[in-house]
């Protein structure tokens, strides 16, 4: 008995093994600094679609939410008093290149009989001028049917940009007002956005506004 004890104490007098220690050099290492912050995604660029042509909406082709391509057709306006227009303006080219016709003609025969002295220089002169009066008639009998084509065309409304529509403003059967004709701008028919490319807009704690600086980099997660 009083060996076994003596054993006993013994062990425990043992002192336990040293400490296993990893030698590293001395180096300097940088120290890692994190903020959290809540905030929202949005777009980089916006676009507000609005139509050049004033009148009822006849079609609305697109929903929130869907992709489109630029120049994809997105919405119709009614194109009845354009159409109207361009009828006229076409009608009233005819008229003017008829009389231009007539005018060119009459001047080559005036320069004729000047020539030989058939008519007065007075009545030569009159007809040059009825010649530079037809001539100008019909330019601008041309103008008005190119513009009155344009006015057509911009009762089909296309998408400016290749993207999403984020916000639907209008409806079918609405009547708009254009942004030319309307001292508040006009009507705003639609929002496209290019999700591709996005910003995130944040506001930091003022504990951790000390951490932040230009052109660090961050890391985003979209619940």
């Amino acid at each position: 008995m009083t060996a076994v004890l003596a054993a006993l104490l013994s062990a425990c007098k043992e002192e336990p093994p040293p400490p296993v220690y990893q030698s590293l050099p001395v180096e300097r290492r940088d120290i890692v600094v994190t903020a959290q912050a809540t905030g929202s995604v949005q777009p980089d660029t916006v676009v507000e679609v609005k139509s050049k042509a004033s009148g009822e909406i006849q079609d609305l082709r697109v929903e929130t939410g869907q992709v489109v391509k630029r120049g994809e057709l997105m919405v119709l306006v009614d194109p009845r008093n354009p159409r109207n227009t361009l009828a006229q303006a076409a009608a009233d080219l005819e008229v003017a290149q008829a009389r231009l016709a007539n005018a060119t003609a009459q001047r080559r025969r005036a320069d004729e009989l000047f020539k030989s002295q058939s008519i007065t220089e007075q009545e030569h002169e009159q007809a040059v001028l009825d010649f530079a009066n037809a001539r100008a008639e019909e330019v601008r009998a041309r103008v008005a049917v190119d513009n009155a084509k344009d006015q057509l065309d911009d009762t089909n409304v296309r998408a400016p940009i290749s993207g999403t529509i984020i916000e639907k403003s209008v409806e079918r059967g609405q009547v708009i007002s254009s942004p030319t004709r309307d001292v508040g701008g006009g009507t705003v028919l639609l929002k496209m956005a290019d999700l591709n490319l996005v910003q995130v807009r944040t506001l930091v704690d003022e504990t951790d506004i000390g951490k932040i600086e230009p052109g660090q980099s961050a890391t985003v997660t979209v619940d």
